[in-house]
């Protein structure tokens, strides 16, 4: 669905370089924390991290006839995790401090990295002058709930902390295949942003919106509702 791809794109554009990670913003990367076969937590990440991806959605009130195109109540899981491994030394003390504010890398300090991580994310995700949470936001009707959940695990000999913020939101539905996308809409800025950011991803995108098709009316209108030709003709659609 390309709404949920827009979610995650713009959400880990506007988060880069924002927060005490850094660009250390990964993309779908669940495997960062990961839980082994005896219950421990282990990541294959050598710096502190977020990870962002999108999990399931639900579509509960009624849809229109067999519209496909619609997103509904989706969940974008932001993570972010740190090892007591992850540490700075300072040159002169030769002190290990948690990168980013400087103190002994403790319990408590990671604790507090993690807390400070989850506060940036939230000035960044609200910051009206970041672009790409302009979109962000733009993607989404509401947020219909927020959950902070966290772990840490010390059996595997190192120190590891993870927080995660789940985000319930109603997302936008995806553009019909073919039609005109509003110049004034979330998803034309969200074009026009990964066309400045000369986005790998976009020439694909572009074609699943079907930028070049050029079907006709009748056929965004069945696409629309999922129409049947029986229902189309029943609701006097007139045939290409």
């Amino acid at each position: 669905m390309l709404a949920r791809i827009a979610l995650r794109i713009a959400a880990i554009e506007a988060l880069k370089g924002r927060t005490l990670v850094g660009d250390n913003v990964l993309d779908s990367q669940i495997g960062a924390i990961d839980v082994a076969a005896d219950d421990s937590l282990r990541t294959d990440q050598e710096r502190p991290f977020i990870a962002v991806y999108v999990d399931g959605s639900v579509i509960e009130e009624r849809i229109d006839l067999r519209g496909l195109h619609k997103s509904g109540r989706t969940e974008l899981t932001i993570e972010a995790g740190i090892t007591a491994a992850m540490t700075e030394t300072d040159p002169e003390t030769g002190e290990s401090t948690v990168i980013g504010i400087g103190i002994p890398a403790t319990d408590p300090a990671l604790e507090l990295y993690l807390d400070c991580v989850g506060r940036e994310i939230a000035m960044a995700l609200s910051d009206p002058g970041n672009g790409w949470a302009e979109i962000w936001r733009g993607l989404s009707s509401s947020i219909l709930k927020i959950e902070r959940k966290r772990t840490s695990d010390a059996a595997s000999g190192t120190r590891i902390a993870a927080h995660q913020l789940v985000i319930t939101l109603d997302l936008l539905p995806d553009p019909v295949f073919g039609a005109p996308i509003a110049p004034t809409s979330a998803w034309a800025a969200f074009f026009a942003k990964m066309e400045d950011a000369d986005h790998p991803f976009l020439v694909k995108l572009l074609e699943l919106v079907g930028e070049d098709a050029a079907p006709s009316e009748v056929d965004i209108t069945r696409r629309r509702f999922g129409l049947t030709l029986y229902e189309a003709r029943a609701l006097f659609i007139p045939e290409p």
